[in-house]
């Protein structure tokens, strides 16, 4: 594990996001693990691992809403991938109308609740992709009625067929 001072880098996002580890990056960290490398040598291989460091193409940035009516949707499915409850059971669950929620929901991520979710599930299948994670499965475990249902969303989402992602890891 390499790991670079707050102060001697600058970011390459103002949140956490995936990168690309590359053949040379992948060298770059390794040799920032070695205990004995000297200060100068540190610096130039920091700043040589910051110089190829870049977000990871498909990355999706969701907004996580902060409201207080919003964090039981949130928590639940951000801390545990699963399908997604609709509007009317969190309303019947929070005791508010749909329509407050869908509101709250516009307000804060400038989109509504299904798309937000889809958002959401296409986040967590690229993150099940990429660990190597069977793709009837992803497709069960985030509500899909089958494999080519989560490709179609996952396509409508990322701009990626799930195949093509797969492979770019």
């Amino acid at each position: 594990m390499s790991h670079f001072g707050i102060d001697s880098v600058e970011p390459i996002a103002l949140e956490p996001v995936p990168v690309v580890i590359t053949p040379l990056l992948r060298l770059l960290l390794e040799r920032l693990a070695d205990p004995g490398l000297n200060p100068t040598s540190r610096a130039i291989t920091e700043a040589a691992a910051m110089d190829n460091l870049e977000p990871a193409p498909g990355h999706l940035s969701i907004h996580m809403p902060q409201a207080d009516l919003l964090q039981p949707i949130v928590s639940g499915m951000v801390d545990e991938p699963q399908p997604a409850l609709g509007l009317q059971q969190w309303s019947d669950r929070l005791g508010v109308s749909g329509r407050t929620i869908s509101r709250a929901f516009q307000a804060e991520t400038g989109s509504g609740y299904s798309r937000w979710v889809a958002s959401l599930h296409a986040q967590q299948a690229m993150e099940m992709v990429a660990r190597g994670d069977d793709l009837q499965d992803i497709a069960q475990l985030l509500g899909f009625s089958s494999q080519s249902s989560l490709g179609a969303a996952f396509r409508r989402n990322t701009g990626f067929t799930l195949s093509t992602f797969r492979d770019s890891k």
